[in-house]
């Protein structure tokens, strides 16, 4: 089997610590199943007139988003071993501007070898974790394959 009909595992990430920590356990997923990964991050696009921001702004958020994923992707290749034993996914990165939820749904639906999508899952603390709530859910009610929503803490670690 190629490289490119292996089934891929997509990693949405903010950036965050509970996003590396699923990052992670993603990889772990793509070995044992012998998947690629795809890296996700979904920047905001402002979609009414309150929000003012300037039209000429939107490729540096593309590529400022670019340039965090695949530092991330240079982590987790270190991360793997380079045994040749073991399998080594590929890990693409794609930055899209609007709702995660909706880009999702698309490259799913685009894409017919996605396995699954894994993203971090935070504890509520406050307010603020509503949002972070609505886009889980959003994602859940939309994507047309397995999900897996992974807890902010190291698990992995001892």
């Amino acid at each position: 089997m190629s490289n490119q009909d292996l089934k891929t595992i997509i990693v949405l990430t903010d950036f965050s610590s509970c996003a590396r920590n699923a990052a992670e356990y993603s990889l772990i997923l793509a070995r044992k199943f012998q998947a690629n990964l795809l890296l996700f991050h979904s920047y905001f696009v402002p979609i009414s007139t309150f929000d003012s921001w300037p039209s000429s702004d939107y490729p540096a958020l593309r590529e400022n988003s670019l340039s965090k994923l695949l530092k991330e992707a240079e982590r987790l290749n270190q991360l793997v071993p380079a045994a040749e034993s073991v399998f080594q996914p590929q890990i693409e990165c794609i930055a899209e501007g609007g709702s995660v939820a909706e880009n999702i749904s698309n490259m799913i639906t685009e894409r017919h070898n996605i396995l699954m999508v894994v993203m971090g899952g935070y504890r509520a603390r406050n307010n603020d974790d509503f949002q972070y709530g609505t886009v889980i859910s959003d994602i859940l009610g939309q994507a047309r394959c397995p999900a897996v929503i992974v807890p902010e803490f190291e698990f992995l670690k001892d």
